[in-house]
């Protein structure tokens, strides 16, 4: 309910933006999710699901194939994106989902322009997470949200975690995060916040990333709005 209603605010406060793509990337706890949002009020969102099952967990306790514990878990995803569907329609904000892999019951098939559309009309717009979102169960969510922002390009990826950004390392302050950082400066300077593989593929297609502490209250909606919070990574870099 946090992340809809912190996203339901920032829908409303009327931002104006020239290029409105924005993604975000969440994790807290067991439960895993990969926002995108376009700030003109159009929203789209990348959601995990090891809350309901993790398959690492599975794999590491009983041996069996990962890639069964992968599709499982991209079944979980859809769970959660239905369930964060009904908690937007509840706050009077319509959403659709939409997957990969087909579920015609329950989701729309993945259809980019179809995507794009929905979000024109003002429409939410939930992804499967891990996999489901790019219909290959050993892809990450950061893997997934990065592909996806690049398809709609997306002008950042913004990832709420349970952090405030990303640390320096070599800091003698082991509080201390960067402001700002680039791609390149990030392997040496920062602990990685999020899956090497997204990082690189989001350093190649010029799409800037944010970390922040998605559990900070009003956090989700300042990141949307574009206020500074947590730590800016691009190619440029100005580390703070």
């Amino acid at each position: 309910m946090l992340i809809s209603r912190e996203v339901a605010t920032a829908c409303r406060l009327g931002v104006e933006v020239l290029t409105p793509f924005v993604i975000v990337v969440c994790k807290t706890g067991n439960l895993i999710a990969t926002y995108f949002f376009l700030v003109v009020f159009q929203v789209a969102i990348v959601v995990g699901g090891s809350n309901f099952f993790c398959g690492d967990t599975w794999v590491t306790e009983t041996g069996y194939d990962r890639s069964t514990a992968y599709q499982i878990g991209m079944m979980a995803s859809v769970m959660n994106s239905v369930l964060l569907q009904s908690a937007f329609e509840k706050m009077s904000v319509q959403a659709r989902v939409q997957t990969a892999f087909t579920l015609p019951e329950v989701t729309e098939p993945y259809n980019r322009q179809r995507a794009i559309r929905h979000l024109e009309k003002g429409r939410v717009v939930i992804f499967g997470g891990i996999g489901s979102g790019v219909a290959n169960p050993l892809f990450s969510t950061d893997m997934a949200a990065a592909l996806r922002a690049s398809e709609i390009h997306a002008e950042v990826v913004l990832k709420g975690t349970n952090v405030d950004g990303v640390y320096d390392c070599h800091s003698r302050d082991n509080n201390a995060t960067f402001e700002h950082i680039s791609f390149r400066e990030l392997g040496s300077r920062g602990a990685i916040p999020m899956d090497s593989t997204a990082l690189s593929f989001c350093d190649e297609n010029s799409i800037p990333v944010v970390v922040f502490n998605l559990l900070e209250p009003g956090n989700i909606s300042k990141a949307i709005c574009g206020d500074q919070v947590g730590t800016f990574i691009d190619r440029t870099g100005r580390m703070s």
